[in-house]
């Protein structure tokens, strides 16, 4: 039966992967696309792109356009996330502005000053789609990839009581780092890996059968392969630390704590890490290449194979156009990490088919990775708040729990500095700031 879907936030490179799952997938046949984004550029683009791929693969996806959601939300079966707001340009400003203070950033898409305060534009709009979702198509299910992810799913599921997943696979990093120690395929393996998207952590690793995640990190401590595992120097410290291997990059892991990205490593440069940067030459020549693939003048291909994402796999799943399926998704805990709040976003292996998204319990986590996760969880609920209030002190009192701040003092400056670096992204703070310095 074909369906209606929707990718907001469709000047997101994710809109073609999508795009060419959907195509690839004949299940799809006679479904509609609908590509929605507020920066005519971008939309004009995407369209021309998507548009291309459709006839030049023979797929009949429908797809239409709209810079206003509601217009194509109505009978909508499922909504893609894929906003940022401000970007990259926003979190240029942010990153400059920690680096003045000695805090280096080297994605600022979760934590961080710059992690957080995307947060705090990213946020607003997405529970304006959620709540637009839920009066126009209240049985759709979101599907959410824009960052920060636990923070965005979790605001669109308090405010709208929307079946909300979100997707991520940066935990699968850790996945072909463990396969190129066996020595094995990566699909051999099966790793359980549980927390908060950007920070989760390896409690299982099925090869053959058999769990192996303690001798494959007892093997990796080995003397002959010190060169592996100086590939990884955050993961492993932060394991020698807690007793648990986290998963995923480098660099989001270290961005999670304060001993690593720091003046003394070259803001993490001594550790192989680098602080990601866009310069508007960059931006451009991205705009450059768009265009090529939406005139025609270059090849498509590339777009047309594999994404490497697996929301239309997850979608098709539970819609039983194929057998059930075990994916990582981020949705609310409700009990299945039993020592973290029912309510919290985790990300975690789930069995996904036309009943819905289960997951998988996993169980108690260790005492001091507990304490790590809470805290992240508390701070998403005050950066919510924070950025559905503009309350400039429910925003300083999230940021105080990020452990890149140095003091209150550096914390105070960091907030208020992108405060107004990107006021016009952050119209709520600034409607409130001019209330308290004018009252009625």
């Amino acid at each position: 039966m074909p369906l209606n879907l929707a990718i907001i936030g469709a000047g997101s490179r994710f809109s073609f992967g999508i795009a060419g799952d959907l195509i690839r997938d004949s299940h799809f046949s006679g479904s509609t696309l609908a590509l929605v984004d507020l920066d005519e550029r971008a939309l004009d683009t995407s369209t021309r792109i998507v548009k291309r791929m459709v006839a030049e693969s023979g797929s009949d996806l429908l797809v239409i356009s709209s810079h206003h959601r509601e217009e194509v939300l109505s009978n909508c079966d499922y909504i893609l996330n894929s906003i940022a707001v401000g970007e990259p340009f926003a979190r240029e400003r942010d990153v400059a502005i920690g680096e003045e203070h000695g805090i280096y950033q080297p994605t600022s898409q979760t934590v961080g000053p710059a992690g957080y305060c995307r947060g705090l534009r990213v946020i607003p709009h997405a529970v304006e789609i959620a709540r637009d979702a839920a009066e126009l198509c209240p049985k759709a299910t979101i599907i959410d990839l824009a960052n920060p992810l636990a923070a965005v799913c979790r605001s669109m599921i308090r405010e709208s009581g929307l079946r909300v997943v979100g997707l991520c696979e940066q935990w699968a990093v850790t996945k072909r780092f463990f396969a190129k120690v066996l020595n094995v395929d990566e699909g051999e393996l099966d790793l359980n890996s549980v927390g908060t998207n950007h920070l989760t952590w390896a409690i299982g690793l099925i090869h053959e059968g058999q769990d192996i995640l303690a001798d494959l990190i007892g093997n990796l401590h080995k003397p002959e392969n010190k060169a592996l595992l100086d590939e990884v120097p955050v993961s492993a410290r932060i394991y020698h630390a807690f007793g648990l291997w986290p998963t995923g990059t480098e660099e989001h892991i270290a961005e999670f704590f304060n001993y690593f990205l720091t003046p003394q490593t070259k803001g993490g440069s001594d550790l192989n890490m680098s602080i990601r940067h866009v310069t508007e030459e960059q931006w451009e020549a991205r705009w450059t290449e768009r265009e090529g693939w939406a005139s025609g003048e270059t090849s498509i291909d590339d777009l047309l194979g594999p994404s490497g994402e697996n929301a239309v796999e997850i979608i098709a799943a539970l819609e039983g156009y194929r057998d059930p399926i075990n994916e990582m998704v981020n949705i609310p805990n409700n009990g299945l990490i039993d020592n973290l709040p029912d309510e919290a976003i985790v990300e975690l292996p789930a069995r996904i088919g036309p009943s819905g998204v289960e997951g998988i319990k996993a169980g108690p986590l260790p005492r001091a990775v507990r304490e790590i996760l809470s805290s992240r969880i508390t701070q998403q609920e005050l950066q919510i708040d924070a950025a559905l209030s503009g309350d400039r002190r429910l925003a300083l009192r999230g940021l105080l729990f990020d452990d890149q701040i140095t003091s209150l003092d550096v914390a105070e400056q960091i907030l208020d500095a992108s405060l107004k670096a990107n006021d016009r992204y952050l119209p709520r703070f600034r409607q409130r700031m001019n209330r308290t310095d004018h009252p009625e």
